[in-house]
């Protein structure tokens, strides 16, 4: 009987070593598992983090941008000046920068009556004066305009093509289209008809193909 005893209790010895084993292997598995969750908490933690610094440096960078190109920001108009006291008349077409920052005036157009013009001498032709009569005219085309700097486009001394400037300004069908950039490419397209104070900002300044004015 003690020796059946003995045989019997052999098998229990044994598996006493699997049973903790087994227990071990368990714990084991809990804490890589518990482990592995909180690597990947902080995995996502941390893309977050980056994320909202990246979002930080980025909405900074525009923030400085814009602050900067406020600083250079030109803004071009266009003006006249006329007189006509009977025995003398005068006209003179002028643009000036009233922006901070320099003024990169890249295409221009000049419509008279509704017809586009090529330049000035054009101009003058379609209303029926020469190059003689007193005119001086200024190149604004792909020039660069510094704050506060008035350009005079045309002045007319000779009366009678004085007030046919004057009345072809008066006509709806005339006009002066013009595109300026800053320093950093941003853009505007001003119209002395309708958008001469409120320009509109363009990718890109147009080319105004055969309507551009080239003078």
């Amino acid at each position: 009987m003690s020796k059946l005893s003995e045989q019997e209790g052999e098998p229990r010895e044994q598996q006493a070593p699997d049973v903790a084993s087994a227990s071990d292997r368990f714990s084991t598995e809990r804490a890589f598992l518990r482990l592995s969750f909180w690597q990947t908490v902080l995995s996502v933690v941390g893309v977050f983090i980056a994320l909202v610094a990246l979002y930080a440096a980025l909405a900074e960078s525009n923030a400085v941008r814009q602050q900067t190109s406020a600083a250079v920001w030109p803004f071009v108009q266009v003006s006249t000046a006329d007189f006509d006291s009977g025995d003398t008349a005068g006209f003179t077409l002028s643009l000036t920068n009233v922006g901070v920052g320099p003024a990169l005036v890249r295409s221009v157009r000049v419509v008279i009556n509704g017809e586009p013009v090529s330049d000035w001498d054009d101009a003058v032709t379609r209303l029926g004066g020469t190059l003689s009569d007193q005119v001086g005219r200024n190149s604004i085309s792909d020039s660069v305009l510094r704050p506060g700097q008035k350009i005079d486009l045309i002045h007319v001394g000779s009366p009678a093509l004085a007030r046919a400037f004057q009345a072809a300004i008066r006509n709806p069908g005339t006009s002066i289209s013009y595109c300026y950039c800053s320093i950093f490419s941003d853009c505007w397209l001003a119209d002395s008809r309708h958008r001469a104070l409120n320009p509109e900002s363009v990718e890109v300044c147009p080319d105004f193909g055969d309507a551009k004015f080239r003078n």
